[in-house]
């Protein structure tokens, strides 16, 4: 059962105000804090030696003497109690007509109004989730309907203005939102006309009747004896526990056990195992991979495993991790393996003695190994500290990829190690603080505000300190449907080794329309520490700035596909604009293109606008696709670019 309780605003001085077998739930304090609204089934005919409960209904306490009061003449289930701004009415929603509407108290004559007359019920995703609420500054009303299989939020001024007439049972006033309700007959009203029925209905067809040992009666009734019984001997404690096939357990042989932390799958992904011979990457061996998920009970301690290989076991790719949630300290620890391939220019196609031709391709490649620790502090429900620090190792090699051709084919490619440089090795500390209190729509979020700004200092054989700023905004014209989101991202790579990860603002999520072919950024920045390699270096530096402006609108929210139970995905569009700036230690920066522009030297702002569309393909992935046009690329065309994940 659920009792209530008030604390200060610092968190001291907890003091109950309820302790019985009652439950009470969704308290709301009166504006001048002498009384609270909530709802309980404290009321008739709620019989704790019994098991019978009544509907919740509302009620009000005072908080100093504890009294509770009972609101009259209510009806139904009554929930979500929310008071006036003056103090002197509650509305709560109450399904007393049969459809969940809105319903005031006037604490003042005492009587019930009917403030709304909707079809598809005022409610939210479950039964007690909060679905009303009265800003006492604005008197302004806001709830949440439930219609065509969707809820919105519906809103009105004065909502006090809606009342008419006393509700008594007998049809509703007309009320300011669609229909009057149907008049509903009272108890004796009801007794009377199914008693004039049970009279009229003498012909057999529309009779039931049950032929028991004591003779025949309607099946619609009970015998004496199942009345008794159901009235006095099966709903009672004393005859269940009498009773060996209903007997409820004794309370006093419970025994409590520690919580002792179990894991168990939450997600495992297809595992998938093969072996090749020869392919067209000379690779050889065994080749697969699967991801594991594990949680306990609760779900506050939690493991994912994943694992793939292809060919060699010194490229596969490991991660494994474990997260720590039962704490007000909240971490998570682990580690990874990456290899990465990145072609190289300097191929080659040398005359060998039998007269066939080897040709050679080679490749960088890194193998990035990660050991981690995040730890995070929350502050409030939206903003956290977050510390961590990461020991990175990055193997560096060139290899190539040779075969050897003849006039009636070629050979089966083969990989060769050319040359190894030494590990870089070092460590990262870090220090952030974050905030998030957006809402996320269909495809990305629709109103709130996001931002990080961290601090990542690395010492080893590599030196440098990382700063980042990152802050965004999405401003509803329309809740829900036209929002206006905007960005602003700086990243500042600064000391000794500023340049050997070089940044890289051409993917689709920070400037679009510019390298569409460089899907991750990887193919543009060649080899640790030895500059870009891309067709587009301006894109590349150890120092960025990008903003983002987007103004974000539904297509499709829904389309259901004749009777069937399926539906296209929601689909929604964009218009953007982005800027973005990359630059390196020694570079002048311009605000415009300078005259006799040498990229090498100097960089300034590119820019590019366009439109696009987002299809959440039904929460397994989010599709994007982007239109652009580039502004400060001469000659360079429009554009299409796919990617995949949320917009920013």
């Amino acid at each position: 059962m659920t009792d209530l309780y008030i604390v200060d605003s610092d968190g001291k001085n907890l003091r109950k105000l309820t302790s019985d077998l009652y439950g009470d739930l969704q308290p709301s304090w009166s504006p001048d804090g002498k009384r609270i609204a909530f709802a309980t089934d404290r009321n008739a005919p709620t019989d704790i030696t019994r098991l019978r409960f009544a509907k919740w209904q509302i009620a009000l306490i005072d908080p100093e003497t504890g009294a509770i009061e009972e609101v009259p003449n209510q009806a139904g289930l009554n929930l979500n109690p929310t008071w006036a701004p003056d103090g002197r009415s509650i509305a709560y929603i109450s399904d007393r007509t049969g459809v969940a509407n809105v319903f005031l108290y006037d604490l003042t004559d005492r009587q019930q109004y009917q403030l709304t007359n909707v079809i598809g019920g005022v409610s939210a995703i479950t039964e007690y989730s909060p679905a009303l609420t009265w800003a006492r500054t604005a008197d302004r009303m806001a709830f949440t309907y439930y219609e065509n299989g969707d809820y919105t939020v519906w809103s009105m001024d004065n909502p006090r203005s809606l009342k008419r007439t006393a509700f008594t049972g007998q049809g509703a006033a007309s009320t300011a939102l669609l229909m009057n309700v149907p008049a509903m007959p009272s108890v004796a009203t009801a007794t009377a006309v199914n008693a004039v029925d049970t009279v009229k209905a003498t012909d057999p067809s529309q009779v039931s009747i049950y032929r028991a040992p004591a003779g025949s009666r309607p099946s619609s009734q009970l015998s004496v004896e199942e009345k008794q019984a159901g009235e006095f001997e099966a709903t009672t404690v004393a005859v269940l526990n009498a009773n060996p096939d209903f007997a409820l357990p004794d309370t006093t042989r419970f025994r409590d056990y520690k919580y002792n932390v179990g894991f168990k799958p939450d997600y495992i992904a297809q595992p998938e195992v093969g072996y090749g011979t020869g392919n067209q990457y000379g690779l050889s061996g065994f080749n697969g991979g699967t991801t594991i998920v594990l949680s306990d009970l609760l779900g506050n301690h939690q493991i994912a495993l994943s694992a793939s290989v292809y060919g060699q076991l010194r490229d596969a790719s490991v991660f494994a991790a474990y997260a720590n949630l039962s704490h007000r300290w909240q971490y998570t620890t682990g580690g990874y393996q990456q290899p990465i391939f990145l072609p190289q220019s300097g191929g080659s196609a040398i005359q060998q003695p039998d007269n066939s031709i080897r040709y050679s391709l080679l490749y960088t490649r890194f193998v990035l190994r990660n050991a981690f620790f995040t730890a995070q502090y929350p502050l409030n429900r939206f903003t956290r500290f977050e510390a961590g620090a990461q020991f990175n190792s990055i193997g560096r090699s060139i290899i190539a990829l040779s075969q050897d051709c003849y006039l009636n084919g070629c050979t089966a490619p083969e990989i060769h190690d050319v040359a190894n440089a030494p590990a870089y090795n070092f460590f990262s500390p870090s220090l952030a603080y974050v905030s998030d209190n957006t809402l996320f729509g269909y495809t990305a979020p629709v109103i709130g505000r996001r931002y990080r700004f961290q601090i990542t200092p690395s010492v080893g054989n590599l030196r440098w300190i990382e700063y980042l700023t990152d802050y965004r905004r999405y401003d509803p014209i329309i809740f829900n449907t036209i929002t206006i989101a905007t960005r602003f991202l700086g990243s500042a790579s600064v000391g000794r080794d500023e340049g050997a990860f070089p940044k890289y603002i051409g993917r689709p999520d920070y400037v679009r329309g510019y390298d569409k072919a460089n899907f991750s950024g990887y193919e543009c920045t060649g080899y640790i520490g030895g500059g870009a390699n891309c067709a587009t270096e301006q894109l590349v530096g150890s120092r960025v700035l990008v903003a983002n402006a987007e103004i974000r609108f539904p297509l499709v929210r829904r389309f259901d596909i004749g009777t069937l139970p399926v539906g296209l995905p929601p689909i929604e569009g964009l218009i953007f604009y982005d800027a973005g700036l990359a630059w390196s230690k020694g570079q002048e920066v311009s605000l415009k293109k300078p005259d006799n522009y040498d990229f090498t030297l100097q960089r300034y702002p590119l820019r590019s606008y366009g439109a696009g569309i987002r299809v959440n393909l039904f929460n397994l992935a989010i599709l994007k696709w982007d239109y652009a046009i580039p502004l400060d690329k001469p000659g360079r065309k429009a554009n299409w670019t796919f990617s995949l994940g949320p917009s920013f």
